[in-house]
Protein backbone atom coordinates (compact mmCIF):
# COMPACT_ATOMS: atom_id res chain seq x y z
CA UNK A 1 0.00 0.00 0.00
CA UNK A 2 2.83 2.40 0.86
CA UNK A 3 4.46 1.66 -2.48
CA UNK A 4 1.25 2.42 -4.34
CA UNK A 5 0.85 5.73 -2.50
CA UNK A 6 4.46 6.64 -3.23
CA UNK A 7 3.98 5.93 -6.94
CA UNK A 8 0.76 7.96 -7.06
CA UNK A 9 2.41 10.87 -5.25
CA UNK A 10 5.36 10.78 -7.67
CA UNK A 11 3.02 10.80 -10.65
CA UNK A 12 1.06 13.73 -9.25
CA UNK A 13 4.22 15.71 -8.56
CA UNK A 14 5.58 14.96 -12.02
CA UNK A 15 2.34 16.22 -13.58
CA UNK A 16 2.44 19.41 -11.52
CA UNK A 17 6.04 20.10 -12.48
CA UNK A 18 5.22 20.44 -16.17
CA UNK A 19 5.00 24.14 -16.99
CA UNK A 20 2.01 25.32 -19.00
CA UNK A 21 2.72 25.96 -22.68
CA UNK A 22 3.85 29.48 -23.54
CA UNK A 23 1.13 31.59 -25.12
CA UNK A 24 1.59 32.40 -28.77
CA UNK A 25 0.73 35.74 -30.37
CA UNK A 26 -1.58 33.84 -32.71
CA UNK A 27 -3.53 32.53 -29.68
CA UNK A 28 -3.90 36.08 -28.38
CA UNK A 29 -4.89 37.55 -31.75
CA UNK A 30 -7.48 34.81 -32.31
CA UNK A 31 -8.80 35.29 -28.74
CA UNK A 32 -9.33 39.02 -29.29
CA UNK A 33 -10.16 39.19 -32.99
CA UNK A 34 -6.96 41.11 -33.73
CA UNK A 35 -5.51 41.28 -37.24
CA UNK A 36 -1.91 42.51 -37.21
CA UNK A 37 -0.33 44.09 -40.30
CA UNK A 38 2.67 42.28 -41.79
CA UNK A 39 4.89 45.19 -40.70
CA UNK A 40 4.37 44.32 -37.01
CA UNK A 41 6.86 42.36 -34.94
CA UNK A 42 5.80 40.73 -31.67
CA UNK A 43 8.18 41.36 -28.76
CA UNK A 44 6.31 39.62 -25.94
CA UNK A 45 3.13 37.67 -25.23
CA UNK A 46 1.70 37.04 -21.77
CA UNK A 47 -1.33 35.03 -20.70
CA UNK A 48 -3.12 34.83 -17.35
CA UNK A 49 -6.01 32.52 -16.66
CA UNK A 50 -8.29 32.35 -13.67
CA UNK A 51 -12.03 32.86 -13.76
CA UNK A 52 -11.37 35.06 -16.78
CA UNK A 53 -8.59 35.03 -19.38
CA UNK A 54 -6.19 37.85 -20.20
CA UNK A 55 -3.58 38.24 -22.92
CA UNK A 56 -1.05 41.05 -23.25
CA UNK A 57 0.89 41.39 -26.50
CA UNK A 58 3.70 43.92 -26.95
CA UNK A 59 4.80 44.61 -30.49
CA UNK A 60 6.60 47.11 -32.65
CA UNK A 61 4.66 48.65 -35.48
CA UNK A 62 5.35 51.71 -37.64
CA UNK A 63 3.11 54.57 -36.49
CA UNK A 64 1.45 54.80 -39.91
CA UNK A 65 0.31 51.16 -39.60
CA UNK A 66 -1.52 51.55 -36.27
CA UNK A 67 -4.72 52.70 -38.05
CA UNK A 68 -4.43 49.62 -40.31
CA UNK A 69 -4.28 47.36 -37.23
CA UNK A 70 -7.33 49.05 -35.71
CA UNK A 71 -9.35 48.97 -38.92
CA UNK A 72 -8.46 45.35 -39.75
CA UNK A 73 -9.40 44.38 -36.16
CA UNK A 74 -12.82 46.08 -36.53
CA UNK A 75 -12.32 48.92 -34.04
CA UNK A 76 -14.61 51.89 -34.67
CA UNK A 77 -12.81 54.87 -36.28
CA UNK A 78 -10.77 56.78 -33.69
CA UNK A 79 -11.39 54.15 -30.98
CA UNK A 80 -8.56 52.26 -29.27
CA UNK A 81 -10.62 50.48 -26.61
CA UNK A 82 -13.78 48.45 -27.03
CA UNK A 83 -15.48 45.23 -26.13
CA UNK A 84 -16.48 42.72 -28.75
CA UNK A 85 -18.14 39.34 -28.94
CA UNK A 86 -15.47 36.92 -30.22
CA UNK A 87 -16.29 33.21 -30.56
CA UNK A 88 -19.17 33.52 -28.10
CA UNK A 89 -17.31 35.40 -25.35
CA UNK A 90 -17.21 39.11 -24.51
CA UNK A 91 -13.61 40.36 -24.90
CA UNK A 92 -12.42 43.80 -23.79
CA UNK A 93 -9.70 45.06 -26.14
CA UNK A 94 -7.34 47.93 -25.30
CA UNK A 95 -4.60 49.27 -27.57
CA UNK A 96 -1.97 51.66 -26.20
CA UNK A 97 0.69 53.23 -28.43
CA UNK A 98 4.03 54.61 -27.23
CA UNK A 99 6.02 55.63 -30.30
CA UNK A 100 6.46 52.44 -32.32
CA UNK A 101 5.66 50.18 -29.34
CA UNK A 102 2.09 48.94 -29.22
CA UNK A 103 0.54 47.21 -26.18
CA UNK A 104 -2.59 45.16 -26.79
CA UNK A 105 -4.50 43.96 -23.74
CA UNK A 106 -7.33 41.47 -24.28
CA UNK A 107 -9.47 40.05 -21.49
CA UNK A 108 -12.84 38.50 -20.78
CA UNK A 109 -15.20 39.95 -18.21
Amino acid sequence: MKTLLAVLAALLLAGCATPPPSPTPEDAFRFGGISMPASGKVLETQHDRGIDSRYVVVLTLPAEDVPKLLEASNFAPGVMEDDRLVDGRRVVRKVTVEGTTVHIELFTT
